[in-house]
């Protein structure tokens, strides 16, 4: 933008540099708004399908990735989760209710097993 394009516009003389400074400035902060809008949650509540685990079973969520996950272990057994391919698998106990939040949507695969021999159901809820 020229000079004179800019006087004409705010109503006075602008030097070039505070020109380039502003455009900066508005280049931040409008990263920073995508980024704000990114990790704050929308609100929505996604149904996922009771899952009867009786060995190792996937729960594919990667056509809308969650940014937190309800489980619930009906039983009877121990059931064991693990998010995405983290190498960590956790144990939901008989009865026990866990939530698993991330800081943006994230969470595209659920898989959950149990020991062999064992069963357990799996209620869940995702939210993004």
């Amino acid at each position: 933008m020229e000079e004179e394009e800019v006087e004409g516009a705010v109503g006075r003389a602008v030097p070039p540099l505070s020109v380039v400074l502003l455009d900066d400035i508005a280049r931040g902060v409008k990263k920073i708004l995508a980024h704000l809008e990114e990790i704050t949650a929308e609100g929505v509540d996604v149904p996922l399908p009771e899952t009867t685990v009786t060995k190792v079973e996937y729960v594919d969520v990667s056509h809308v990735p969650l940014r937190s996950v309800d489980l619930f272990n009906k039983g009877p057994d121990t059931a064991y989760y693990r998010i995405n391919n983290d190498a960590k698998e956790i144990p939901i106990e008989d009865r026990e209710a866990m939530t698993i939040v991330r800081p943006r949507r994230t969470i595209v695969k659920i898989t959950l097993r149990v020991d062999a021999g064992k069963s357990a159901t799996i209620k869940s809820t995702g939210h993004y």
